[in-house]
């Protein structure tokens, strides 16, 4: 009897962890939303802004400490009106814009929180014209005035809850990892996935509003995914969509993008070629 009653405290101990986990859960999904610009999906955000642009801050440092910044005055000239001229289209207040270029064969680039921009010369190397800079710019601060980042870290505070949701209430190291690959695969990892969509439209809607021709976009990722092939496995495992399925999604908005370039005071076209 007394191990039944001690069992029995224990179960309804865990169920009420269980249950406060779960009702935790619920009320920062309705009191945690915001709105994304341009696109208005609306997002769980538990996390402030002035808290990721500090995040944002201190990762810029250690990037500029861990790379030397490049010399090339093309590059650095280009990223500067560019980024300028993005930065103008986002209409982000609270950001302090930062450009540069990276010297290192990577061909990356990245926004941090606030609008730390940086280009790897790698990326820059592969690059046509300016409205193909444009194109990989908008999308980066298209992350960050979406604020990815912080949703990305709200949905692992939910996912983190929910771990120690099911431990409490299952103490099941099966289903603890069921759990653990189940939230990752069937949720994280697609709802990544989608913030690049969602990036991808914001930027292609940004380069057009600062006056850069959006075909530019199709332009650049048609000849930068030429001769990559994408496996099921791959896609689904992998944090971004494959090439295929983006440029699909370039074509797909592509009419939004050609409005919002015909009310474009300054037009730019594609901008300057690139001299190598």
């Amino acid at each position: 009897m007394d191990n039944l009653l001690k069992n029995l405290f224990v179960y309804e101990k865990h169920a009420w962890f269980s249950t406060v986990i779960f009702v935790s859960i619920f009320v920062l999904i309705l009191t945690g939303c915001r709105s994304v610009p341009i696109t208005d999906r609306t997002q769980l955000m538990l996390t402030t802004s002035s808290y990721e642009n500090a995040l944002g801050v201190s990762g810029y440092s250690e990037y500029k400490a861990r790379y030397k910044r490049s010399s090339n005055s093309e590059y650095n000239a280009v990223l500067n009106r560019c980024g300028k001229a993005i930065a103008k289209a986002a209409e982000q207040d609270d950001f302090e814009w930062e450009f540069i270029v990276l010297d290192t064969n990577i061909q990356n680039a990245f926004c941090l929180p606030g609008g730390k921009v940086a280009v790897y010369s790698g990326l820059m190397d592969v690059m046509k014209n300016e409205a193909e800079l444009a194109c990989i710019v908008a999308h980066e601060a298209a992350h960050a005035i979406a604020r990815h980042g912080g949703e990305r870290m709200s949905w692992g505070y939910l996912q983190n809850l929910g771990a120690i949701g099911v431990a409490l209430g299952f103490n099941n190291e099966t289903l603890n990892n069921i759990y653990g690959t189940g939230s990752q695969l069937g949720v994280m990892l697609p709802f990544s996935r989608s913030n690049e969509y969602e990036a991808d439209l914001i930027g292609l809607i940004l380069m057009a509003k600062a006056g850069y021709n959006p075909q530019a976009a199709i332009h650049f990722w048609t000849r930068f995914s030429r001769g990559k092939t994408a496996t099921w496995v791959g896609t689904v495992t992998s944090t971004h969509p494959c090439d295929s399925d983006r440029i699909q999604n370039f074509h797909n908005h592509m009419y939004l993008a050609d409005e919002a370039y015909k009310k474009a005071r300054n037009k730019k076209g594609f901008g300057i070629i690139f001299t190598r």
